[in-house]
């Protein structure tokens, strides 16, 4: 048991040190285009859609940050949608479009985020249509730095940076490390067209995207996942804009938290297994590397933490037997002369752990160095290295259990129209 899980540090730490070598290697490839740098000469019509669900308290802020926006008012279009909410939400968009007659409000019976989405899409009349979540703020450049990427014909949608709004708490500092991390892994990523998420917090697509794919799914709660894969099955390209920042609200607690991350990781599993063929190295290449790579680092942090948690077991176990036969007298053991400095070992394994420790420090500094992110840096970094990992890992053991076993997760009641 003890070599098992030893081959299955060493295949891991090797694992995550050649996704990094890869990640550099194609950000120095690709240094000369890391922003879109072509100037928006013709300012497209925009249409952007807020899907709403019981956002009383977000709503008003969002839509002024969309207001706000550094674009000709002519030119943009904002459709607010309520999804059947029971609160107030309702009635704080009417009270906005009072002031701001340009807005348009929908209203709809619940049914979930992508029905809301599919009310607004064939009313919108922009030249390109955007999504946002009603809890996320746009800076106000962020519309016209995405713009910039269709210029490239084969692009038909582009992603935003996603950065978590003011982070106080410890759960909000673990959250901001993780989004300035994965903020930067994504541009790599969509270097090597492997991009396989159109994020709530604004995501941009040309109109015609959704007449050539079709309208939004209920998509196991994941419906940006899917629509991501629906245009990678097609070929279509996903472009990110490190420069256009997007603040949402980091989740308040672990429940929270572990709510949405078993959402957004059963999502994943089961999309990928409606689109299977993305898995064919022939038609989609780099993609199909990426999404196996990925599942194989599923199954390895999976497996490394069912076996440290019974090898730990069986050890404390052992322990607890030897302890009872010495009648839990532990004074000689406290002897000078037993103390010894033999545990400390400088492995090959331990080398390497110290590497992938350090690629990951670099993972994130450079995040926040492409991302433009200023925040003040502070001993939440260091909790979010301690404890991510293993709260990762058991977040994937238990969306692999609920797929296995075929279980449906409940979010709020398993309410569809719920935003988690």
């Amino acid at each position: 048991m003890i070599d098992l899980i030893e081959i299955l540090t060493y295949t891991g730490t090797f694992a995550a040190l050649y996704f990094g070598i890869l990640v550099f290697i194609t950000l120095a490839e690709n240094r000369h285009c890391l922003y879109e740098k072509t100037p928006l000469l013709n300012l497209p019509s925009v249409s952007i859609i807020l899907p709403c669900f019981n956002e009383e308290n977000n709503v008003e802020d969002s839509l002024i940050s969309l207001v706000n926006l550094d674009y000709p008012q002519d030119k943009l279009e904002i459709i607010a949608v309520d999804d059947g909410s029971h609160d107030n939400t309702l009635d704080k968009m009417l009270a906005f479009q009072l002031k701001n007659p340009t807005i348009k409000v929908l209203h709809k019976e619940n049914g979930g985020k992508h029905t809301a989405l599919n009310l607004a899409i064939p009313q919108a009349t922009g030249e390109i249509i955007g999504t946002i979540d009603a809890d996320c703020l746009v800076e106000p450049n962020a519309l016209k730095q995405m713009l910039k990427y269709f210029h490239d014909p084969k692009v038909m949608a582009v992603v935003s940076t996603i950065k978590v709004r003011q982070p106080r708490t410890l759960m909000d500092g673990i959250q901001y490390a993780e989004f300035i991390v994965s903020g930067f892994i994504k541009k790599i990523i969509s270097f090597l067209g492997g991009l396989t998420v159109t994020p709530g917090p604004l995501s941009l697509f040309r109109q015609e995207t959704f007449t050539i794919v079709g309208p939004y799914r209920q998509a196991h709660l994941t419906e940006d996942l899917e629509m991501a894969l629906r245009l990678q099955s097609q070929n279509m390209k996903i472009a990110c804009a490190w420069e256009a920042a997007v603040y949402t609200k980091g989740k308040p607690d672990l429940k929270s938290l572990s709510q949405q991350r078993l959402r957004w990781q059963r999502g994943f599993l089961l999309n990928l297994k409606d689109y299977s063929p993305l898995l064919n190295f022939r038609a989609h290449g780099n993609l199909s590397f990426l999404l196996i790579y990925s599942l194989a680092g599923i199954f390895l942090s999976v497996a490394l933490i069912l076996l440290s948690l019974f090898q730990i077991t069986k050890g404390v176990l052992g322990h607890l037997n030897q302890a009872w036969l010495i009648k839990f007298d532990f004074l000689p053991f406290f002897s000078f002369k037993n103390f010894n400095l033999d545990w400390i070992k400088l492995t090959p394994l331990a080398v390497m752990g110290f590497l992938a420790l350090a690629l990951i420090l670099g993972f994130f500094f450079l995040g926040r160095k492409y991302t433009f992110e200023k925040g003040k840096i502070d001993e939440k970094i260091f909790f979010w290295i301690l404890l991510y990992p293993f709260l990762n890992a058991f977040w994937w053991i238990l969306t692999t259990a609920s797929v296995v076993s075929g279980r449906e997760m409940k979010w709020h009641g398993n309410n569809p129209g719920k935003k988690i």
